[in-house]
């Protein structure tokens, strides 16, 4: 497994894999969401607009990725953690993801460990990262790695069917970096 940092410009070469994964990744199973492919590209693009990524690569093929931005990318920051924390001084991760076929042998781990010991800590103090609350998975590695819950948010997402809504229960995990 080889870890490759990608910036805007290198996005577009990895566009298609990263949608694909993306959606492979939050329209199936409990989280069961709609996205659209050129919804879906057109947020990747938004990421990359201001962050990067590290993608996680297994013969040539997009294993797993995180996707980092500074922290006020997310238009959902809860106001407690806007007052007890210098979010101008904060990386978040926008998203984590792993090939649904490869979930379960340490990719997520080694991603998140990649991306901690290369943080640039120059620039930032603090790292945060959202999550659903039923993910258990992720919950249980976020917090393996020193993550700590600081705040929950709702938010309302679209059911893959498109038959309606329900309202997603999030928490927000934060590791000092200095």
């Amino acid at each position: 497994m080889i870890f490759i940092n990608i910036d805007e410009l290198k996005f577009e070469a990895y566009k298609n894999d990263l949608v694909n994964l993306y959606i492979d990744s939050f329209s199936a199973g409990k989280s069961f969401q709609y996205h659209s492919e050129e919804e879906t590209a057109a947020y990747l693009q938004s990421i990359f607009d201001v962050g990067y990524g590290i993608l996680a690569m297994e013969k040539n093929e997009l294993a797993g990725a995180i996707l980092l931005t500074p922290f006020s990318f997310d238009e959902l920051l809860p106001e407690e953690i806007a007052h007890d924390f210098d979010v101008t001084r904060s990386v978040y991760v926008a998203e984590m993801m792993v090939e649904q076929s490869k979930q379960g042998q340490g990719i997520g781990k080694r991603l998140l460990t990649f991306f901690l010991e290369e943080a640039d800590r120059n620039k930032f103090d603090h790292s945060f990262i959202r999550v659903w609350i039923e993910n258990k998975a992720a919950v249980g590695l976020y917090k393996k790695m020193g993550f700590e819950v600081c705040a929950t948010i709702v938010q309302p997402k679209l059911l893959a069917d498109k038959s309606g809504t329900f309202d997603f229960q999030k928490i927000y995990l934060h590791q000092q970096l200095s």
